[in-house]
């Protein structure tokens, strides 16, 4: 008798693990299907367990829920595989209705934005933090510094994001990090094609503006630069590109033409800042992020994204 106990004991062990496995995959799966709220136009709620709720930027629509658009309302919801949906037009739909909407099946940078935009939003999300209770999160990364050094040497980190700059105009710093030394660096500008060396600076603290040796530079030419301290070991060079202003004047305004999908004008600002900054013009991204933070303060993500910019790049206003 206590034999089949313990056996009916374990059966019931083993049932319970394969239904709370079962139950585990399912809400994963369900949080996979959830659309995000990426923009949104006049009067738009949405019908959940039979409660309503307004719909704003970064709201969770589950799956299961139906959105509600009075006239002249326009929504553009997100998917987690990168792909945008709008809906411009007055009425009920149940979320049932784009079920089959988000295979993307592209690694296009306008898709791998929305990814981002879906991920930054749920981290945000009340649903997300409800899932964390109780759990240590993982800490959302920002763009890594690369650590160059030898052993027992000076560590010199720099960020990812200035392994190539492209430069237009302006000024914009060309930082490092380097917590256990506080003398002198030595910073070096070369000809990329030829290696040849431009100009040279020593200076104390941990970034030089190219307002320094501005005037050396020629539109469309090809630079390298590089720091050094004592024992610090080799430090690779990095990119410098000197873009002419008629080439962006191009390349911005092929990000500017409106997409396919209502997009707030805050939102807008934020994904052309997000271009930039993939493409290396990390200037201007600034300079996009700024106005997004300005023109939609509501938007959490624009201003943590812009502070972080700050913090990353060691720009001081």
């Amino acid at each position: 008798m206590k034999d089949m106990v313990s056996i009916n004991d374990r059966y019931r062990k083993i049932m319970l693990s394969f239904f709370c496995c079962i139950f585990f995959l399912a809400s994963g799966a369900q949080k996979g299907n959830d659309l995000l709220v990426y923009a949104v136009k006049g009067t738009v709620t949405t019908t959940y367990n039979n409660q309503e709720s307004p719909v704003k930027i970064g709201k969770v629509l589950r799956t299961g829920a139906s959105i509600n658009l009075r006239p002249g309302a326009r929504l553009t919801m997100v998917c987690k595989q990168g792909k945008p949906l709008a809906v411009d037009r007055e009425g009920v739909f149940p979320l049932e209705r784009w079920r089959d909407s988000c295979k993307s099946g592209t690694n296009s940078m306008t898709s791998n934005y929305f990814k981002y935009i879906w991920t930054e939003l749920y981290a945000r999300s009340p649903e997300h933090a409800e899932e964390d209770k109780g759990v240590n999160a993982v800490t959302r990364g920002e763009a890594p510094s690369r650590v160059e050094y030898y052993p027992n040497r000076v560590k010199i980190e720099f960020s990812r994001g200035l392994d190539t700059l492209n430069y237009v105009s302006g000024d914009f710093p060309l930082s490092w990090t380097c917590y256990d030394y506080d003398g002198k660096y030595l910073f070096k500008l070369y000809d990329a094609k030829t290696g040849k060396l431009i100009y040279k600076d020593s200076l104390f603290r941990s970034y030089i503006m190219i307002s320094k040796f501005k005037e050396l530079l020629v539109p469309g030419k090809r630079y390298s630069w590089t720091v050094s301290a004592p024992k610090a070991g080799i430090i690779k060079k990095r990119i410098l590109n000197y873009v002419p202003a008629i080439a962006f004047d191009k390349y911005i305004s092929g990000l500017q033409i409106p997409l396919d999908i209502p997009e707030d004008a805050g939102a807008q600002d934020f994904r052309i800042a997000y271009m930039l900054e993939q493409r290396h013009y990390l200037a201007e991204a600034y300079a996009w992020y700024k106005k997004a933070a300005e023109t939609a303060p509501d938007m959490e993500i624009c201003e943590e994204r812009m502070m972080r910019f700050r913090s990353e790049f060691w720009i001081s206003n």
